[in-house]
């Protein structure tokens, strides 16, 4: 898989398709706890993460300690990558088996990740150097505009590959290198139908777009409150930004403008809380959406022969109400 391989959406069209997915994904598959769960874990493991962080921070700023939380939520930041890891590879599992008519437990998904230890371990290893050194990099400091178009477009070819390798490890039991080796030769095993989608990297970016405005209304309204609150809590005084200006009293402008960083910090939390879910909902709507083409572009005799027409028109994201292909309460545990 290469860069010259990779189609990249505009941002409308990621959100579209971000939006089919959502709305089509979970009917397709079955309201089906089992393909649900790991969504649920993952989210559960962020919020946990998130409000670690903000608490620590809260708590730091108003000098009533907060290092421990610190310190967990960092801990937690590192070992996501593991954890996020085993939750895909046995969604992706799930859905696989659940395409060729088995039903599975969760205990049965956790029996195969565990098998697949060593593969799981490197997949993590390597989002953590590729995607979070990459979004690091991008993070920390200017980059020039070459370097930084270059850097997102590795990224999203990680990402790309990365949901490619996940059922090529699951379902076929392939090393990581295998893995790889293989995937420029999937192209040609690609149905003329489906050629299109090949190389999308689907649903890219589309939770930045989204949550931007939502980041920027919670920071106004944070803001806001901060100036109502004022100098009512003094360990969180931000400070005044009319002090020592002339436009101190200028007009209907107060002589003085204290402002709370506590509501502000409140604000970018529940903000965050809200788009580390729904970025773990991207991410397990994308795990079945390639687990899904995964199966179709190499083992499509095993797929139940009588969902192969709207599997094809779904991957084509064409499908306006597909019906599901697990039933709820299938699978236990």
């Amino acid at each position: 898989m290469t860069t010259g391989t990779l189609r990249q959406p505009g941002i409308k069209e990621r959100v579209e398709q971000l939006g089919y997915l959502l709305k089509h994904t979970f009917s397709l598959v079955g309201r089906d706890p089992g393909i649900l769960r790991p969504w649920i874990r993952m989210s559960l493991y962020a919020v946990v993460m998130v409000s670690l962080f903000f608490y620590s921070v809260i708590s730091i700023w108003g000098n009533n300690g907060g290092t421990l939380p610190l310190l967990l939520s960092l801990g937690m930041f590192v070992y996501k990558y593991f954890y996020y890891t085993r939750q895909e590879l046995r969604q992706s599992w799930l859905v696989t088996e659940a395409l060729q008519g088995h039903q599975r437990s969760a205990a049965d998904a956790k029996a195969r990740i565990k098998t697949l230890k060593g593969s799981a371990r490197k997949i993590a290893l390597l989002d953590m150097m590729l995607s979070g050194m990459l979004s690091w990099t991008l993070r920390s400091g200017p980059v020039g505009a070459l370097m930084s178009l270059l850097l997102k477009g590795l990224r999203e070819v990680w990402d790309l590959v990365n949901h490619y390798l996940l059922p090529s490890v699951v379902v076929d039991g392939h090393g990581i290198r295998e893995s790889v080796s293989r995937m420029g030769r999937l192209r040609e095993s690609v149905p003329e139908t489906l050629v299109g989608v090949f190389g999308i990297d689907v649903a890219s970016r589309a939770v930045g777009t989204i949550m931007f405005p939502v980041f920027a209304v919670t920071l106004l309204l944070g803001l806001v409150v901060g100036i109502w609150v004022g100098e009512s809590l003094p360990a969180f005084l931000l400070g005044d930004p009319l002090a020592g200006t002339a436009l101190a009293g200028a007009g209907p402008l107060p002589e003085t403008l204290p402002i709370s960083a506590l509501p502000i910090l409140v604000a970018v939390w529940i903000a965050k809380l809200f788009s580390v879910v729904l970025e773990r909902m991207t991410t397990s709507v994308k795990v079945i959406y390639f687990s899904i083409f995964y199966m179709r572009i190499t083992h499509a005799d095993d797929i139940v022969e009588d969902i192969r027409a709207e599997l094809e028109a779904f991957l084509r994201m064409e499908a306006s109400d597909p019906d599901p292909v697990a039933s709820p309460g299938t699978q236990n545990g």
